[in-house]
């Protein structure tokens, strides 16, 4: 199955792009995820915690990182299995960052993401129809505001000076993405119980909105 998102960000896509070459970072922006072990090079130990009332799957496996700097675009692929449930998962994501022309609040950047994914055991009757387009938007919507978080904090730590932001540039371009030596932390599991009543209420509140409008 595969599904499109894109959002944008009040930043420069130097700032983004770097931000997105901090791999420990950009997985702790999705909820759920998390690094297992410290990342080395080679395969990233990958794990996906997921609640959903009373049942916690926790997905473990391993996963890739490709970077292109010269075209702003890179891809997140792997898979993992959670025991318990005997529920398999596989995909890729996809992003590319798109340079906006400057709007009245400065410099923008849009960020496409393209997920292709493929689920097998219990957990598969959660990956049909348009629940999994709504919680697909609301995950990224969540990534989105933690990317923003991190974005404003390197900000206040960079200065936007032109001289320092030409040198990054030029290190970014030939730079690996980074691999934190420090010890990751367990993240907090994907409550899928609590995103499904908001969707719920959000779909009650238009629906009223029409019968009121009608």
């Amino acid at each position: 199955m595969e599904i499109q998102q894109a959002f944008e960000v009040p930043f420069p896509r130097e700032l983004v792009w770097r931000r997105f070459q901090d791999i420990p970072g950009l997985v702790a922006c999705l909820p759920g995820a998390s690094l297992i072990e410290v990342p080395v090079q080679g395969p990233l130990k990958l794990g996906m915690t997921v609640k959903l009332g009373p049942i916690v799957a926790a997905f473990i496996g391993d996963g890739d990182v490709v970077l292109d700097d010269a075209a702003y675009v890179g891809r997140v692929s792997g898979g993992g299995s959670d025991r318990k449930s005997g529920s398999r998962v596989k995909g890729e994501a996809a992003f590319a960052l798109h340079e906006e022309p400057d709007s009245a609040e400065g410099a923008c950047t849009r960020i496409e993401v393209r997920v292709t994914y493929a689920i097998a055991g219990s957990l598969a009757q959660f990956s049909r129809g348009n629940l999994v387009q709504e919680l697909a938007a609301r995950l990224t919507q969540a990534f989105a505001e933690n990317l923003r978080g991190k974005l404003a904090d390197d900000a206040l730590a960079a200065p936007a000076q032109p001289e320092r932001e030409l040198a990054h540039a030029a290190a970014a371009a030939e730079a690996p993405a980074t691999l934190s030596a420090v010890a990751p932390t367990p993240a907090q599991p994907l409550d899928l119980g609590g995103l499904f009543w908001s969707m719920l209420v959000a779909r009650l509140r238009r629906l009223f909105l029409f019968w009121k409008r009608a």
